[in-house]
């Protein structure tokens, strides 16, 4: 369901992600993009793709994500040539979403291509790549055809889940790196399926914190942004304060923790700050010798944390959305980008 907004607002929306301004904080521009995915349409996805000229890899990102959700075949050009990368202006981060969202619009056109960077020198794009042309090969076989996406989560994942099964079960096929990956994934998203209240798959889950692949420890995070269960808060801070590990992983953990918002349950061997959680992200927001990106998310997590606690931030197009359970705290937030003066 999308939201129809006047062509004024649009171009208030458009402004805002893309800093026309040139003094919009991330954080605000962060809600417009999410507000943009819900609006939609051959116009939205044209403003994205004018956004992917920004200098941070953080916005180009998220950006490409979202051209991946929205369900239009006419961001597949941009999305191809932000992983052909031929300018050289895109990072292994960016071109690794890229790859992601062409296997979230599942066209047949993108498998050349997607076959084509499956031996890219970044191992995030080549394996992206390998995951992708593995989801729209199976979204085009019967299996795929016939299989009813699951309600209780709204957005495009990487991989469909396995078959349900048992907790251990599920939990061997993804830490065993003789599997496939896009086979690893489909046991991760069925361990998510269980939902935020099974400590049993949280703890499996987190387990995939210990593997050699920065682009599955990072999906790791995002699916628990999606779920949002306070017993994920101990490995994400873990991850989020482990300076030897990759960005794009740090970077999720951060906005993952942004959306639970709350100081999670049994933090083993280390007491929190005064503060908690949030001061954690405060912290790291503004440490000199964090990287950009790891700064720059929790920047945002932490408009993300202010709006999950708020009592008074309310956004009349809420009534217009669709249901906001199981996405990520960020896209929650979004419904709060913009208010009725903000027009």
């Amino acid at each position: 369901m999308s939201i129809s907004v006047t062509p004024e607002q649009l171009a208030v929306l458009r402004d805002t992600l893309l800093n026309t301004q040139g003094s919009t904080p991330l954080h605000e521009r962060f809600r417009a993009l999410f507000m943009l995915k819900a609006v939609g349409g051959d116009e939205v996805v044209q403003i994205i793709s004018e956004g992917l000229n920004d200098p941070s890899p953080l916005l180009k990102h998220e950006l490409a994500y979202v051209l991946g959700q929205l369900r239009n075949d006419k961001a597949i050009p941009t999305l191809e040539g932000v992983l052909v990368n031929a300018e050289g202006k895109h990072c292994s981060m960016v071109r690794h979403e890229a790859a992601e969202a062409l296997g979230a619009l599942s066209s047949e056109s993108s498998l050349p291509l997607l076959r084509k960077y499956l031996d890219d020198p970044a191992r995030e794009v080549r394996e992206t790549c390998e995951i992708a042309v593995g989801k729209i090969e199976f979204d085009i076989s019967p299996e795929g055809k016939a299989r009813q996406p699951n309600p209780d989560f709204p957005t495009i994942d990487p991989a469909p889940s396995s078959s349900a099964d048992s907790i251990p079960t599920l939990k061997s096929s993804l830490l065993n790196t003789r599997l496939p990956l896009f086979e690893r994934y489909r046991a991760m998203f069925a361990l998510r399926d269980f939902g935020a209240a099974s400590k049993e798959s949280i703890l499996a889950l987190a387990e995939g914190f210990g593997d050699e692949s920065a682009l599955f420890r990072h999906e790791i995070a995002y699916i628990f942004g999606q779920l949002c269960s306070p017993f994920s808060v101990p490995s994400l801070l873990t991850v989020l304060r482990d300076g030897k590990e990759e960005e794009m992983v740090r970077h999720e953990a951060a906005e993952a923790l942004g959306g639970i918002a709350s100081d999670g349950v049994e933090v083993d061997g280390a007491e929190l700050p005064e503060g908690g959680v949030l001061a954690i992200l405060r912290e790291w927001a503004v440490k000199e010798d964090a990287p950009v990106v790891v700064r720059e998310s929790c920047q945002v997590a932490i408009d993300m944390w202010e709006y999950e606690n708020s009592t008074d931030q309310f956004n009349p197009l809420d009534s217009l959305t669709a249901d906001k359970g199981h996405t990520t705290g960020m896209e929650r937030s979004a419904h709060a980008a913009v208010a009725a003066g903000a027009f």
